[in-house]
């Protein structure tokens, strides 16, 4: 008998450690998140091509929740301009067959990778290119923190983020691609 209750706290005492190792490997696991981050200058945009350096844009990757789009600049023109993703990061004009020259017009249009073709705002199903208009500030500042969740940070290379001399209506009418008018601003990517 005595024999057998050695043998019974043996067995109990082996099962015990046991357990209690298994149950500290699977504490030690923990995920890590590692965020991506890209930066680019802005540039005032002129008939020539790039002109000064007048501040920065910062992408970050957010993961399944898209990215955050920081704006940082000074010097700009003061008030609300449209702010779009165009196709391409190349600043370049170009010169229509009629001779007009459009300020950064290598950089193609609004980012549509789904073909949509449609001018729908930053909430809207049309380009995904469409964020939301920027204010810049009377002292000619702008620090502004952008959310987009149909963005991705694998999306932005070869890209370039284009801020407009007008607002944005988010609409094709009364004037196509939401009436911002010309580029004033772009940082390539």
């Amino acid at each position: 008998m005595k024999k057998l209750t050695v043998f019974l706290i043996a067995l109990t005492v082996f099962a015990c450690t046991k357990k209690k190792q298994e149950e500290e490997v699977v504490a030690v696991i923990e995920p890590v998140v590692i965020q991506e981050t890209l930066t680019s200058k802005l540039y005032t945009l002129s008939e020539k091509g790039i002109d000064k350096e007048v501040g920065t844009i910062t992408v970050t990757d957010i993961g399944e929740a898209g990215i955050v789009i920081e704006v940082v600049g000074s010097n700009l023109m003061p008030g609300v301009h449209g702010f779009h993703i165009h196709e391409k990061n190349t600043l370049t004009p170009t010169t229509s067959a009629d001779g007009k020259v459009m300020i950064a017009g290598a950089a193609g249009s609004h980012w549509d990778p789904d073909k949509t073709g449609l001018h729908l705002g930053p909430d809207g199903n049309g380009h995904r290119g469409d964020l939301p208009a920027l204010t810049v500030m009377e002292d000619g500042t702008v620090n502004a923190k952008i959310t987009s969740p149909k963005i991705f940070i694998k999306d932005i290379p070869g890209k370039s983020f284009m801020i407009h001399v007008g607002g944005d209506n988010y609409l094709d009418k009364p004037t196509t691609l939401g009436g911002g008018g010309a580029r004033l601003y772009a940082a390539p990517f």
